[in-house]
């Protein structure tokens, strides 16, 4: 694959719930990040969000990477749960 999560940069902000995480891809680490409401509407409502991030870490990363290379200037993303 021509991206990856590293996997030391995932963290759980626990003010909202959102997970943040590095993805490795056009040769620079890009931020990512996947709310709360994402994670729930991933999950079905059940889990709690870093499990939730680890079931569904190959789709997670997959919107991430599709955005990410429609805009290979963006340094970030956020993903919503209409992204997925």
């Amino acid at each position: 694959m021509p991206y990856e999560i590293l996997r030391n940069s995932v963290t759980l902000d626990q003010a909202d719930g959102a997970v943040t995480f590095h993805l490795a891809a056009f040769g620079a680490d890009k931020i990512c990040r996947v709310t709360s409401t994402a994670l729930l509407s991933l999950g079905g409502g059940q889990g709690d969000a870093l499990s939730v991030f680890e079931a569904h870490s190959l789709l997670i990363a997959q919107r991430a990477f599709a955005y990410l290379s429609r805009d290979l200037m963006a340094s970030s993303v956020v993903l919503r749960a209409l992204d997925f």
